[in-house]
């Protein structure tokens, strides 16, 4: 099958640069990312308080599972980059990048799913049993779950390996080449990060005291967020600037410029995947403080909120109550207003 390609004869082997880098940032993302997630894993998996694990907890765990998955695999790009050859032959060539494009939307699905979660926890803090159940627990990964392996299928079908070293998108079209990249970036990053970053707007509006990101767990949603899609920002403009020379006329200067996206694309790559090695770091910076009395299980005091602390007339003591409603500063452990004080404001 001919495959659609950009002006000159650049591949993802041609930039040294581009190479050292991405070798580079797989390194480090499988040394740091690793031990990690798979610590993340031990502490909740097994993890099943009285009440039902909260919700947050479950979703961090599969976002572990998610990011583990991906950097597995980065032996295999270390010894494509380094050896300039794909050592996995045309098979492992479609498999390998649909498992990493399965953990791509699934981690970004369930991003979105934690801070909206948050967002719920501050607007909606009586809700805070029913996301604690299960059974919603159970849908909502069943449909990330899904989702995400219907949505990696093109990294899949677009992957070829070429001249029996190069393991590449190949298109058979401008056409369809510009619709693959353009859905990709449109799904796993516009409409989830607007999405989420239009919550956080709604509700820091709505609070107008900016308590959405107070507490400890406040800033370690916000900080995820951030490292997602600072990490993942290269690689989907890459994206976009191939979408936009395969649909560009083939002797225009953006057209060359899709060729330059080619060989950018493994840094940008493996810049993305150092995101999936970023979220253990954020915890132990979120919940450090835990570390001299809950040891190892510091994990399940920060999902739980112990550790929170609470805003609104607290004075910054620590209480035990469970996130979703120690995130709202109206609200006690019991999910109940607590008595007014001489001259408390309780306006939003």
């Amino acid at each position: 099958m001919p495959c659609h390609r950009p002006p000159g004869n650049e591949t993802l082997l041609t930039s040294p640069a581009s190479r050292a880098t991405g070798t580079a940032f797989l390194v480090l993302a499988a040394l740091l990312g690793l031990p990690g997630n798979g610590f993340v894993v031990w502490s909740l998996a097994g993890w099943s308080p009285p009440r039902g694990r909260p919700l947050a907890a479950t979703l961090a765990l599969h976002l572990a599972l998610a990011d583990g998955a991906a950097l597995l695999l980065t032996p295999v790009f270390v010894a494509f980059l380094a050896g300039r050859a794909w050592p996995l032959g045309p098979v492992g060539c479609k498999a390998v990048y649909y498992v990493c494009a399965l953990s791509m939307h699934a981690s970004v699905l369930l991003t979105a799913l934690l801070s909206l979660q948050r967002c719920l926890a501050v607007t909606r803090p009586f809700l805070a049993p029913a996301l604690r159940r299960p059974a919603l627990a159970r849908r909502l990964l069943l449909a990330v779950w899904a989702a995400a392996l219907v949505l990696a299928v093109p990294a899949a079908v677009y992957r070829r390996l070429s001249g029996g070293r190069v393991c590449q998108l190949c298109h058979p079209s401008p056409a369809q080449a510009a619709a693959h990249l353009g859905l990709e970036t449109l799904a796993a990053f516009v409409l989830p990060y607007g999405l989420v970053l239009g919550c956080y707007g709604v509700t820091l509006a709505r609070l107008r005291g900016g308590r959405w990101g107070s507490g400890r767990t406040g800033r370690l949603v916000v900080a995820i967020l951030l490292a997602f899609g600072l990490l993942w920002a290269p690689y989907h403009a890459v994206n976009l600037l191939q979408a936009a020379a395969a649909l560009a006329p083939p002797g225009g200067t953006l057209a060359r410029l899709g060729g330059a996206g080619q060989a950018a694309r493994p840094g940008a790559t493996a810049l993305a995947f150092f995101s999936s090695s970023v979220n253990p770091l954020l915890y132990l910076f979120a919940a450090g403080h835990l570390l001299p009395r809950a040891g190892p299980r510091f994990l399940t005091r920060l999902f739980d909120g112990s550790g929170e602390l609470r805003g609104g007339g607290s004075g910054g003591r620590s209480r035990e109550g469970t996130l979703e409603l120690r995130a709202h500063p109206r609200f006690g452990a019991a999910g109940k207003p607590p008595d007014k004080r001489p001259g408390q404001d309780w306006s939003p």
